[in-house]
């Protein structure tokens, strides 16, 4: 299948900023700015962008607003249509905290519950504008495209129409956060025909929601953009003239020319000694290293698949409350143990930038107190980025 170009996706994504009014609608005329698109694809807009609920819990203090638009091919991508579903920008679009539930998505996989949610509110939209285009004996496939949030829906959109109506799908994200568990990550991209995911290496929001949520594919394949070190909250954006972003570091027509990164965050053995825990500091290279450590922790103890098949059921933070039990569990069987679970909390620490970072009791209340520093640090980080976007 045909690929739109890293410059055409990024376009896409953040073009598609333009419709959060919910009024949006008529003939729109893809802005001069954005050459390579008008000549390639019409938008659709006769019946306004497709709308999306977002935030809020128990269905309160939700909001709706335009969440993704459609473009039909013409010329060399006659056939071809592509859906652009945009990030965050607005306080309801997110809620950045490390209490992350879990739902069913349309495979059947673990994944986010507040992704699934807002993809759940547009899907009849989405059905009602795509049947009509799916019909026609000239579709080719078809392109997903987003930022951020619009990523993680993207990815939600992509798996839903390869099953719907069995076309061929390419998805493209930028900058966009895990959407489920290794079961979603299997199978949403298994009939995938290719996934573009971009990352910058200082974008703390590709780092989140935290393990057991992963990128997929499982061998985390990525287009590192840059080769920064460290997390920037300003790295989420997609750019404007002066201020680098996801669109000026794909201004180019091949995918060929952009640097891919292939690391499987799942296989490595990662063993981390205490004594050197000041090495760690907060970046996305070290969120992935205690990721693995972890793993390898609980792998070496015997309670990795225990602790994996707990993570479909309830939220973080009664996973994380598990966690930290057997990690206590883990610390008390061992000296070896013991060394191995001081090591990576005390590299936690570092990572987190707590002042203190002596690890003085390996009990369940430090533990978790660990974990909540841990991901209170990142998710900081995230929700700075967001604001900015």
């Amino acid at each position: 299948m045909r690929t739109i170009s890293p410059r055409m996706a990024a376009e896409f994504a953040e073009l598609v900023y333009q419709f959060r009014s919910a009024n949006s609608e008529g003939n729109y005329r893809i802005p001069t700015a954005h050459l390579s698109l008008s000549r390639a694809f019409d938008l659709n807009l006769s019946g306004g962008p497709v709308l999306g609920k977002t935030g809020g819990m128990f269905g309160l203090f939700q909001k709706t607003s335009g969440f993704a638009i459609l473009g039909t091919g013409k010329q060399a991508f006659l056939g071809h249509h592509v859906i652009a579903v945009r990030g965050t920008a607005t306080s309801y679009d997110w809620l950045t905290n490390a209490n992350v539930g879990v739902s069913a998505s349309f495979n059947g996989s673990a994944v986010h519950s507040g992704f699934n949610a807002t993809f759940t509110s547009m899907q009849p939209a989405l059905e009602r504008l795509l049947t009509p285009s799916m019909e026609q004996p000239n579709v080719r496939g078809l392109h997903c495209v987003g930022h951020s949030l619009g990523g993680a829906l993207a990815s939600l959109v992509a798996d839903w129409i390869k099953v719907r109506y069995r076309k061929p799908v390419n998805l493209y994200t930028f900058g966009a956060p895990r959407v489920g568990m290794v079961g979603y990550s299997r199978s949403a991209t298994a009939g995938i025909e290719a996934l573009h995911r971009c990352t910058h290496g200082a974008d703390p929001v590709p780092n989140v929601p935290l393990w057991p949520f992963i990128h997929a594919p499982v061998s985390g394949a990525e287009y590192r953009l840059d080769n920064s070190s460290g997390i920037s909250v300003s790295a989420h954006g997609m750019g404007e003239e002066d201020v680098p972003g996801y669109r000026n570091t794909v201004n180019v027509e091949d995918w060929s020319q952009l640097q891919r990164r292939s690391e499987n965050i799942l296989s490595p053995v990662v063993r981390l000694d205490y004594e050197r825990r000041h090495e760690a500091f907060f970046s996305g290279q070290w969120a992935d290293k205690l990721s693995a450590a972890l793993i390898t922790l609980l792998k070496d103890a015997g309670y990795y698949s225990a602790v994996l098949a707990q993570a479909t059921i309830g939220s973080a933070l009664t996973f994380y409350d598990l966690l930290a039990k057997t990690l206590e569990k883990i610390a008390a069987a061992s000296g070896r143990f013991a060394e191995q679970t001081k090591g990576l909390l005390g590299h936690m620490l570092a990572f987190a930038r707590v002042a203190v970072t002596t690890v003085v009791d390996l009990t369940f209340k430090f533990i978790r107190w660990v974990f909540d520093q841990t991901a209170g640090a990142l998710y900081r980080a995230v929700k700075q980025a967001i604001e900015r976007t």
